[in-house]
């Protein structure tokens, strides 16, 4: 038994040196790999002055592609940025900007860690680089830098410089920055239309089959007015021309790499929107967009072949209501655009008659204003105008809906109208039909408009709300009114 110890005892040491020695040597080999002492200090490994670069050129290992920039300056000192790699597309806009930004990126490299002052390239994925970074100089030099692996944290990536042994931790944005490419460096401007250079729009959705036409009109003074012209013929309203204001200086956020499998996802397999703006020269831009998907919308210009994000904020009004895209009021007119407003209402009618001068209202001293041949300037005891309110609710009448496919019986008369002579005597008269116990269908000079208003413009009872009457009951309020001023001052009575 003694024996046996007596042998045990040499093979134990024996183990305990050979694992030493291993511990020893891992240990040794983690130094090599550690920072050195003066790691904790900062190191500008690498930084080139714009002006002194010539070009970037970035390899990717593993897909082969090449990405390049020239950089050139002009006679005042302009540096003028062209990108030229595997992938660049001919007579593509390429922001200056966004390769300013790669080419700064990736000519400057800060790092606070020395990894290893060994070259020991295969630990850290520096023998297969993930990307090589060229960067040619106008003097003629060229450098090269190596990006390897990320940090076990992910926040970092290994790199060092051709010609050294040193081994530095960068921020892995430099990864994101190198992995770029063509789409990456497109400028974000998509479109920068003038009005001027618009003849119609046109706007479609598929989610409740809208369709709008509308021409556009500039005049001398730089002022723009939209009027749809399909499928009816009225003004749009400014969220219609905010819609295409958004449209014709488009900004993108951003392009995406969009596969035809992957239409679905980003909501363009079925597109939401659709544009076309159509051009005096004959040009035409056609425009699709998805839904709002996660806070973006998606898109693509015909014929562009390059897809982008936008954010919500981006596009405007998409999904606004018909009624709201138009102009809201059936029509517009000023105290001194017409003589007179005569108004039906089955076997009862009113005149309303107005000598209002340019830029003057109802109420201004020199303007006059009649109810069937009766002084007509009346106010209540604040100074409110009972011909205003009345004027108001006529030319306020709001339109309640659309119906394109109505069909409206004009051989029967209509429950009211209400008839304009203007100061040039061109007469315009406005009919409203039933449509139901509701609302009426509006037709002009025998032309059904396509919209119906509702009841409540015409005959709503506002009370001591004056800014709330339909003309009717503004009529019968003015009558009432004129009965009892005194001394052109009359005050509703107070409820009882």
């Amino acid at each position: 038994m003694k024996s046996v110890k007596n042998l045990l005892v040499p093979f134990i040491i024996m183990i305990a040196l050979v694992i030493g020695v291993i511990v020893y040597y891992a240990v040794e080999k983690f130094r090599d790999n550690e920072p050195s002492e003066t790691s904790q200090v900062s190191y500008d490994v690498l930084y080139y002055n714009p002006s002194d670069i010539s070009s970037l050129s970035v390899f990717e290992r593993k897909t082969g592609h090449s990405s390049l920039v020239n950089c050139q300056m002009d006679a005042n000192n302009n540096i003028f940025y062209a990108y030229a790699g595997d992938d660049a597309e001919p007579g593509a806009g390429y922001s200056q900007y966004k390769l300013f930004d790669y080419v700064c990126g990736l000519t400057s490299f800060y790092s606070n860690a020395l990894v290893s002052k060994n070259g020991n390239f295969a630990d850290f994925g520096l023998d297969e680089p993930v990307y090589t970074i060229s960067i040619k100089t106008v003097n003629g030099t060229e450098t090269k830098v190596f990006l390897g692996n990320r940090s076990p944290d992910g926040n970092y990536c290994y790199m060092f410089v051709e010609g050294s042994k040193d081994i530095y931790l960068v921020s892995a944005d430099k990864l994101v920055q190198a992995g770029r490419t063509a789409l990456n460096f497109l400028d974000p401007i998509v479109l920068d239309v003038d009005y001027s250079e618009l003849n119609t729009v046109h706007f479609d959705r598929n989610t409740d089959g809208l369709s709008l036409d509308a021409s556009v009109t500039v005049t001398a003074d730089g002022m723009t007015s939209f009027k749809i012209i399909k499928p009816y013929s009225h003004p749009a309203s400014t969220y219609f021309e905010n819609m295409i204001n958004k449209i014709t200086s488009l900004n993108i956020s951003e392009y995406i790499d969009i596969g035809e499998n992957d239409l679905k996802a980003y909501g363009l397999d079925k597109p939401a929107y659709h544009f076309v703006l159509n051009l005096k020269s004959g040009e035409k831009k056609e425009l699709y967009f998805s839904k709002l998907v996660n806070g973006y919308y998606y898109g693509y210009i015909v014929g562009n072949g390059n897809y982008f994000a936008l954010n919500e904020y981006q596009l405007e009004n998409l999904d606004m209501m018909e009624t709201v895209l138009i102009d809201p009021i059936v029509f517009h007119y000023s105290p001194s655009d017409i003589s007179s407003v005569t108004g039906t209402y089955n076997d009862k009618s009113f005149k309303l008659s107005l000598s209002v001068s340019d830029g003057k209202s109802i109420t201004s001293e020199g303007s006059t204003v009649e109810l069937d041949g009766r002084n007509a300037k009346i106010t209540d005891s604040s100074g409110r105008s009972y011909s205003s309110i009345l004027f108001e609710s006529i030319v306020g009448i709001k339109i309640g809906g659309i119906d394109t496919n109505a069909s409206v019986n004009m051989n029967q008369d209509p429950v009211l109208t209400l008839s304009f002579i203007g100061k040039n005597y061109e007469t315009t008269v406005y009919s409203f039909y039933t449509r139901d116990d509701d609302s009426f269908y509006v037709v002009k000079d025998g032309v059904y408009l396509d919209f119906y208003v509702y009841s409540r413009e015409i005959f709503h009872d506002g009370g001591y709300d004056t800014y709330n009457y339909g003309y009717w009951k503004a009529y019968e309020l003015l009558n009432e009114a004129i009965s009892g001023n005194v001394g052109g001052v009359y005050d509703m009575p107070s409820e009882q």
